[in-house]
């Protein structure tokens, strides 16, 4: 058996069956060309097709999907049900020949289907991917490095799956070595706004880029207001209108994790921001009540809570259910040194107050629901100061009809993009002391 240091905690998880692929995930700059940071549009590898010999009291491994970008991937394994998993790090070994390595043991689990060939990868900082029946209860996954610095994982439910960050070493290229068109079943690339330059780098306030994500989308309507109004819809048409007003007024360069009407997974979003280095994470929702008097603005960071009220919109947002809101909390405490936490209050606190100011000035009586916590799992993984908004209740009457309007969606735009800014004046404050 392979030995090395411990770099993980042990943790649960289960998965539904799912394919073994593999796709890099197009994002959006606004005023800006699409990121060279993305090497790979293609879809690889071929199902796993379940194997009706797999015990019921095993976990049946029967997903790999990767996400790749220059010096960043993002691996995502998926089971059948619940197991035991460790992940560890095996130095490079360069008189046997062997490349770093990452390798994960899933116990009490069985290959859903007879071995494959690897899967290639080869972006430069990961060149493939092997996974095999260890032991009669262990399947180990493999993953064979070029370039590494540092990893992360952490779990995610409904389905679950468990997620490996992989960053490489700051200068090393990530270059990707094969580049095939997308097939026409891939996910379809987004492509840039044309005719415009990418931002220039601000020298106001130090904020370079920042990833807006209009939460929902395609499958996933978010939540329904009055006469069938959509959360996903007026969220993303609020984002891209931040986003033209911060590339124009403020020099920054956007970009958002979904340019229209698509489908993207939760983790998916927080690896764009990720890949892209961004300086701010903001995820945009409207709020839902089966109470349709409920109504206010609210701002959220990533942090352990016993809120029942958070507790319980998280597992809505999240797709899942309340249990597996409290399953997730022993991951936070070992991924705080990654986690701009500070920042991220600092953030939520600024936007909360420019809202509720700059609301007041176009609605009467705005109710300010405050700055709170919760375990969100898009902002899960996120390497810089994120949060996730809850800009008005949307099954409320009046709020979700006014979001539904431009006039309204512009003052919400104003005033986001005021608290943007002010975060970024005293961020620059503070550094500059």
């Amino acid at each position: 058996m392979e030995t090395g240091t411990f770099m993980k905690s042990t943790g649960y998880f289960n998965f539904r069956l799912a394919a073994v692929w593999a796709v890099a995930l197009g994002c959006v700059g606004i005023g800006g060309a699409a990121s060279a940071q993305m090497t790979l549009a293609q879809k690889r590898g071929a199902p796993i097709v379940e194997d009706t010999a797999v015990p019921p009291d095993k976990a049946a491994v029967t997903g790999v999907r990767f996400l790749s970008w220059m010096s960043y991937t993002r691996v995502m394994l998926e089971l059948s049900q619940e197991a035991k998993y460790e992940v560890r790090r095996l130095k490079e070994d360069s008189a046997r020949g062997l490349p770093a390595r990452v390798y994960i043991d899933i116990t009490g689990a069985r290959m859903g289907a007879a071995s494959r060939d690897p899967i290639r990868v080869d972006d430069g900082l990961l060149r493939q991917v092997r996974i095999g029946q260890y032991s009669p209860d262990v399947v180990r996954v493999v993953l064979d490095m070029n370039n590494l610095a540092s990893h992360n994982a952490f779990v995610l439910a409904d389905p679950y799956r468990l997620v490996i960050d992989i960053y490489g070493r700051k200068g090393m290229s990530n270059g990707a070595s094969r580049a095939e068109p997308a097939p026409s079943n891939a996910p379809p690339r987004q492509a840039a706004l044309r005719g415009s330059k990418p931002a220039p780098v601000p020298a106001v306030n130090g904020i370079r880029k920042i990833v807006l994500d209009p939460g929902h989308g395609g499958k996933d309507p978010g939540a329904i207001g009055p006469g069938g109004l959509a959360e996903k819809d007026i969220v993303l048409s609020i984002a891209k209108k931040l986003a033209r007003k911060l590339t124009a007024e403020m020099g920054v360069q956007v970009v958002l994790t979904r340019n229209d009407d698509r489908y993207v997974a939760l983790e998916d979003r927080t690896a764009t921001a990720n890949a892209e280095d961004a300086d701010l994470f903001i995820s945009l929702h409207l709020n839902a009540s089966p109470n349709t008097e409920a109504r206010g603005l609210e701002t959220y960071y990533l942090d352990n809570t016993t809120d029942e009220a958070a507790i319980r919109l998280a597992a809505r947002e999240n797709g899942t259910s309340r249990r597996n809101i409290s399953d997730l909390q022993f991951i936070l405490s070992d991924m705080t040194q990654n986690m701009k936490l500070e920042d991220s209050i600092s953030l939520a606190h600024r936007l909360q107050s420019s809202m509720v100011g700059g609301m007041t000035k176009v609605m009467s009586d705005v109710k300010d629901l405050g700055v709170k916590k919760a375990l969100f799992y898009v902002l899960v993984g996120a390497r810089m100061p994120s949060v996730l908004v809850e800009m008005f209740f949307i099954t409320n009457r009046s709020e979700g009809r006014a979001m539904s309007r431009d006039n309204y969606q512009d003052a919400m735009v104003e005033a986001l993009f005021e608290g943007i800014e002010k975060f970024g004046q005293s961020n620059l404050m503070v550094k500059t002391l």
